[in-house]
């Protein structure tokens, strides 16, 4: 039915209208809504390569600290290395930490669909696409949920494009962080889904719902999921009450509890796969323990740091960042239209309810960020949970920053409403809002030590401040420029000047390149999409690599000092280490080292030989040590006498030396496995390590357990067996040992109880050996000993995820099969 013009005032209702062409009057748009919504899918997937195309169609390698400088580009380089040649996935990793769990410890993404394109497209090429692919998919996501909201085209597609391009995702890719950037990016099109289901009342929407959390899940970052499912819950229930109000059903909102019920438990049970391993490996993992309100709360978001969203040149970022955590390498920066867009939702549309839920989203989620910063963070704290265990509550943010693109979108359709009336009145809520970054402006140009004064940067952090400050003030006038730019676009829209699509492209236009230059994102130098060699180049071996790599035999190597001994060199070379980086590795392993509970790698009991032989330890690094210390300061002399003293053991001799680094050799390593005809049945840790550091303690005759191993200790002092590593595989290694006496054989790699061994075929108890070791006990004779790890909880966990797809793939058929059902009787 074709529609009257009128010249009365008209008033779209977020929750109720059709779409916003619907509400059109003044015959402002020229193209159709279809036309217009794939030309926005296709902006959205294109607008990521105005930042990424350097890397994504050349040989240049995204650069990140914790994929390269963490290694994390290794592990997924040796998993789908694995996988190519053994056709099943590594459920064990010895390269680094002498043998650490995969699957169990958290193994990054390794059940995400990327892992599927590394198998046949070059690692760091899936990385790169990797940034690409979901900084779109994060824009598309934010668009199909406000669309969904029933706010338009023009208004959606704005706010996509402000959320693919906030902080919060951009700037990831400089912490190499891909799982925090997956759990961002997937979040609105789990909103998506949910609001479909909530409008349609369909199962199939909820599951698609669940699948999101899945993939979440699989994106290997649990904090991010967390959070997501905060906003869902807390979404679900928001719209479930208005339904029940308004169906006044009690079925109706029955069958959407169930539905929502079934969904989020079908994405736990996908996801059972990585996470029931996860799971059931906490008990024997340095993470996963609560350590205290202080350790929650530490890389809060600073609350003076809240001005980062006028400019991320306020706390420096990066090199030149002056704020109270240790160091910041992202940034909560969201540009200055969104903010002006989610001030109009926020001061004219504030009786729609959609306003409210964001308005209180975005300041629960500025208030968790803030962390240990207001006594607030103690309700969640107490009240949530498993928010005592994580740390880092400034990763809440993204939820923030998504509440203030879809205010925004508010607040473009409010405009886009208001030129359709005969009287358009300017938004005095937008000149309040652009007058902020101005008054700042003002106050950092002419009152410099005031503003010192008040801001009170801690006295380590005072000279990245004062370097800071120019820039500062650089920044606010930028945000003023492009306040004032976003005033004039709105003036022009509101007095017709330019029609909506004109008004939605210059916007986007601005937008992008106030993020741009913000964040210094075209500066490959200073920004946070910065460039790295290829692999090839990257981990080309150096002196120390190529001589280690002439030694075939089966070793370890302590990188006691050497630049790359975490970012994977050693291991992309086939060199095992007793050093690495892992996000959660074996807390015995960590006790072992003398890392308590850190999980970082950390030398200190391996100063002590025992620690290291146990370990095959058969060459360690460290610095060429000057001939003449009397130039260096006090420290330094001090560093380097007890370097020094400590290598002129004559257990040590020097094989390698560069004008850098020095290769030693050490001359009473112990094989990788062996045989103690003795044994001692310790109490405790303590008592292992105490033993341990004792001088004259020989561990190759006398094996350190917590449990007796059915044999009487050998007296004979000249008894010893051998013992030879026949096979050697991430999830098997086969031992042939022989014996004349009972003994015990020492596997030096860590003990975890997914690890079984087979003695001549018999399954046989596995012993902890010096606390992190693998020991059987043998009898006389010549036997195969075979370790197989064999995950229970990866078994169960495989089965649940099989058959959560099984239901998935089946509601799908049943819900394709009934709709073409329909639509044969419609046509009949």
């Amino acid at each position: 039915m074709p529609r009257k013009r009128s010249t009365e005032k008209k008033r779209c209702d977020v929750q109720t209208s059709n779409s916003f062409r619907a509400c059109d009057t003044t015959s402002v748009f020229r193209i159709s809504e279809s036309s217009l919504h794939r030309s926005v899918i296709v902006v959205l997937f294109v607008l990521p390569f105005v930042f990424y195309y350097k890397h994504a169609f050349s040989d240049h390698m995204l650069f990140g600290t914790d994929w390269l400088g963490a290694g994390s580009f290794h592990w997924r380089n040796f998993m789908a290395q694995y996988i190519r040649t053994h056709g099943n996935i590594a459920l064990w990793w010895p390269a680094i930490l002498s043998g650490q769990p995969t699957v169990a410890g958290f193994f990054a993404d390794l059940f995400y669909p990327t892992t599927i394109f590394r198998l046949f497209l070059p690692v760091h090429v899936v990385w790169t696409w990797t940034f690409i692919l979901h900084i779109f998919i994060a824009g598309l996501g934010t668009y199909l949920f406000l669309k969904e909201l029933k706010l338009g085209v023009i208004p959606s597609a704005l706010a996509g494009v402000a959320y693919m391009f906030s902080g919060s995702l951009m700037t990831l890719a400089f912490a190499g962080h891909d799982g925090r950037l997956i759990g961002s990016a997937l979040m609105p099109l789990a909103l998506f889904f949910l609001q479909r289901g909530i409008d349609r009342r369909r199962l199939l929407q909820f599951l698609l719902c669940g699948l999101v959390v899945a993939l979440q899940l699989f994106s290997g970052h649990l904090q991010k999921v967390y959070y997501t499912g905060l906003i869902l819950l807390a979404y679900f229930l928001f719209q479930w009450i208005r339904s029940i109000r308004h169906e006044r059903s009690t079925g109706v909102a029955l069958r959407l509890a169930l539905y929502f019920g079934i969904g989020m438990g079908f994405g736990l049970a996908l996801a059972a796969i990585q996470y029931l391993p996860v799971f059931g490996n906490l008990p024997f993992a340095a993470r996963g323990h609560e350590r205290g309100y202080e350790y929650a709360t530490s890389w809060s978001m600073p609350i003076i740091e809240t001005l980062d969203l006028l400019t991320p040149r306020f706390s420096g970022g990066l090199e030149h960042y002056w704020g109270a955590n240790p160091f910041k390498l992202h940034s909560e920066y969201l540009g200055i239209l969104p903010l002006l867009f989610a001030v109009i939702a926020v001061f004219r549309c504030w009786k729609n309810r959609v306003v409210k839920f964001f308005t209180f989203s975005f300041a629960f989620s500025l208030l968790m960020a803030w962390g240990g910063g207001t006594p607030f963070y103690y309700v969640p704290y107490y009240l949530l949970p498993g928010i005592s265990k994580v740390r880092g509550p400034a990763m809440i943010f993204f939820l923030a920053g998504f509440s203030v693109c879809a205010l925004a979108a508010i607040g473009v359709h409010h405009l886009l409403q208001t030129i359709r009336t005969e009287k358009q009145k300017f938004p005095r809520s937008l000149m309040v809002g652009a007058a902020v970054p101005i008054i700042l402006l003002l106050v950092f140009a002419v009152a410099r030590e005031p503003v010192t004064a008040l801001l009170r940067p801690a006295p380590q952090k005072l000279a990245a401040f004062e370097a800071n400050y120019s820039a500062v003030v650089t920044g606010f006038l930028l945000a003023s420029v492009i306040a004032s730019i976003g005033i004039l676009l709105c003036w022009l829209l509101l007095r017709r000047r330019v029609r909506p699509e004109l008004f939605a492209i210059l916007s986007a236009a601005v937008m992008t390149f106030d993020i741009s230059v913000a964040l210094n994102l075209w500066d490959g130098s200073k920004g946070y999409i910065r460039s790295a060699p290829p692999p090839t180049k990257y981990y080309a071996a150096d002196s120390v690599v190529a001589f280690l790599s002439s030694d075939t035999s089966r070793f370890r190597v302590l990188p006691m000092h050497y630049e790359r001994s975490e970012d994977g060199i050693l291991a992309y070379h086939g060199i095992q280490s007793v050093a690495g980086q892992l996000p959660n590795p074996l807390q015995t392993y960590q006790d072992f080292i003398g890392a308590g509970s850190s999980v970082m790698f950390q030398t200190g009991n391996l100063v002590y030989h025992n620690f290291t032989d146990l370990l095959n330890v058969k060459y360690i690094i460290s610095y060429t040590l000057p001939e003449d210390a009397s130039r260096y300061d006090p420290g330094a002399r001090r560093t380097i006498e007890q370097l020094r003293a400590y290598f002129s053991d004559p257990r040590f001799e020097p094989v390698f030396v560069t004008g850098r680094y020095t290769v030693y050799r050490n001359k009473n390593v112990l094989p990788r496995t062996f045989i103690a005809p003795g044994y001692e049945v310790m109490p405790d840790k303590d008592a292992v390590f105490a033993r341990l550091m004792q001088d004259g303690f020989d561990p190759s005759r006398t094996c350190l357990l917590y449990d007796t191993p059915g044999f009487l200790a050998s007296t004979d002092t000249f008894a010893m067996g051998m013992a030879d590593i026949i096979e050697y595989d991430a999830n098997a290694i086969a031992v042939r040992a022989v014996t004349a006496v009972p003994g015990l054989l020492v596997l030096s790699e860590n003990f975890h109880p997914d690890w079984k061994a087979y003695l001549d075929g018999r399954r046989v108890p596995v012993l902890r050996a010096y606390h992190t070791l693998r020991a059987v006990a043998l009898p006389p004779g010549e036997h195969e000993v075979i370790f197989k790890i064999e995950s229970r909880d990866y078994r169960y966990g495989s089965l649940i995820s099989l058959a959560a797809l099984a239901f998935f793939v089946g509601a799908v058929v049943v819900t394709v099969a009934t709709r073409r059902g329909k639509e044969t009787i419609i046509c009949r």
